[in-house]
Parts: structure tokens; C-alpha cells; sequence
């Protein structure tokens, strides 16, 4: 049987390893966005800066699910937060595919 505090732990790493991830595509659209000279159409840059939000609201995902672990971790284990770290950690892992691959369509099908 696996304890739920190595549960935890898993998703603690997890979450922060994906954070990183997810702040990579993030310097990805920044570079992108950048490389319009300043004349460029708002129309043009807008996807950069819907992408650059998505990413930073998903890096807000992976943090908070990083913290729910902590607490989770420092509180002793409470039962309520354990499913709440479980859930939020799937959540974040649609999130980081999702962000991900609007991303790469984004920058190499556009």
C-alpha cells in the first residue's frame, strides 16, 4: 500500500518540475513576442499575450499546487487537503498538456 504522505511528496516534486516546464514555453512566447518591432498591429501580438497569460495562470497552478503539498506536509496530513492536493494535480496536468501544446501550434504551425 502506498502511504499518502509519499503520494504527496510525488506530487510536491511533480508540480515543481512542471512549474519549470511550463516557465520554459513561457520564455518561449516572451522571445517570440519580443521579436516584433513596435509598429506590429495589436491584432498580431495578441495570441503572445493570451499565450503569456495562460502560461503565467498554469505556473500559478503549478505553484499552488506546490503549496497545498506544503501545508499538507506541515499540517500533519489532513485528510481534507489530501484530496484537494490529488485533484488539483490532475488539473495541473491537463493544464501543462494544454499550455504546452497551444504553444507549439502557436510557434511552429502559425
Amino acid at each position: 500500500m502506498i502511504e499518502p504522505k509519499d503520494v504527496v511528496i510525488a506530487i510536491l516534486g511533480s508540480s515543481a518540475g512542471l512549474g519549470g516546464f511550463v516557465l520554459v514555453f513561457l520564455g518561449v512566447i516572451i522571445a517570440s513576442y519580443q521579436s516584433f518591432q513596435g509598429a506590429v498591429p495589436a491584432q498580431v501580438v495578441q495570441p503572445y499575450r493570451t499565450a503569456g497569460g495562460i502560461l503565467l495562470a498554469t505556473f500559478a497552478l503549478c505553484l499552488s499546487s506546490v503549496a497545498i503539498c506544503l501545508f499538507w506536509l506541515a499540517g500533519g496530513g489532513r485528510a481534507d487537503l489530501y484530496g484537494v492536493t490529488v485533484g488539483l494535480f490532475v488539473v495541473l496536468l491537463f493544464a501543462v498538456f494544454a499550455a504546452a501544446a497551444w504553444v507549439t501550434r502557436m510557434v511552429l504551425w502559425r
